[in-house]
């Protein structure tokens, strides 16, 4: 019972204090023509994009620590992708930001606001798992620590597929997802993405747990998947160069054939990794348990 109301409280906290705070500061800036319609770095200031990007994380990771503190690391995360997935909210639509700014340069500048948040992102796991120290096993999934990079360099195979599995299945799914620049429509498309990612990822990860099980090997992590879902991010706006390319992503966006991945903002694959990843292995997590409960009792 004291764990329940702890989780509401950290939540309301997020969604209802903290959250708002990172969305006043992304809707705060502007693009080059003045309107509303800017993203961190395709803005009317680079340095204002960048103090306003890193306020929105040191928001997130106040409340991730918050949460993870008083519930656990995974509500930790969940928390953190909350107030991430506001900043996106206030965040401007990138069709438009596009429209008003160079393309070429536009473009570019949004492959690098997806690394930036890809860094705050995996800094914000990192400070979380320290956070967390050394409790609640069942969390080892989202830990960010030197056994995971241990696991990293061990299994270098697994964790590159894993990684291919979170960036191939998300840019899948917000393709099919989602058909606008709207807030809500990017936020919702980065959280399926995510949790198809994590479901996938989660059935790689469980099976390979299955077929070596052994104690002295690593256990691998979640943590690829994420990154994974986070580099769509970066990968987007660097196919949209190519397809359909600079000179035609402004006659894609005015016919409404630009895809998915295209609209997306960096905030939105981050906040729908933070959120949607976990929960997808989640649920492949509670399936396997089932099974193993049916085997058990038969």
């Amino acid at each position: 019972m004291k764990t329940a109301v702890w989780i509401w409280i950290v939540r309301i906290i997020s969604l209802c204090v903290l959250g708002p705070f990172a969305g006043s500061l992304m809707s705060s800036l502007r693009a080059v023509d003045g309107s509303t319609h800017a993203t961190a770095f395709v803005s009317g200031s680079f340095m204002a994009g960048l103090f306003a990007l890193i306020g929105v994380f040191f928001l997130a990771m106040v409340g991730g620590v918050v949460a993870t503190k008083a519930v656990s690391l995974r509500e930790g995360v969940l928390n953190t992708g909350l107030i991430v997935a506001w900043g996106a909210f206030g965040s401007g639509q990138v069709g438009e930001a596009l429209r008003g700014s160079p393309e070429s340069g536009s473009l570019v500048m949004l492959a690098v606001e997806g690394a930036a948040v890809l860094v705050l992102s995996v800094l914000a796991l990192a400070m979380l798992t320290r956070a967390a120290g050394k409790s609640a096993n069942r969390d080892d999934c989202v830990r960010l620590k030197s056994s995971a990079i241990e696991a990293l360099r061990s299994n270098i195979t697994i964790n590159a597929m894993l990684v291919g599995v979170g960036l191939v299945v998300s840019m899948a799914v917000v393709w099919l997802q989602v058909q606008s620049d709207l807030s809500g429509q990017v936020v919702w498309g980065g959280f399926i993405g995510a949790c198809g990612a994590g479901v996938i990822g989660g059935m790689v990860l469980k099976n390979h747990s299955l077929k070596h099980e052994r104690s002295d090997e690593p256990e691998l992590s979640l943590i690829p998947v994420i990154i994974g879902v986070l580099l769509g991010a970066v990968v987007g706006p660097i196919i949209a160069m190519v397809m359909p390319g600079n000179g035609k992503v402004l006659q894609a966006l005015a016919s409404g054939d630009a895809p998915g991945w295209m609209l997306m903002s960096s905030l939105a694959w981050a906040g729908g990794a933070l959120i949607g990843t976990p929960i997808g292995y989640s649920w492949v997590e509670s399936s396997v348990e089932r099974q193993q409960g049916h085997v058990a009792t038969a």
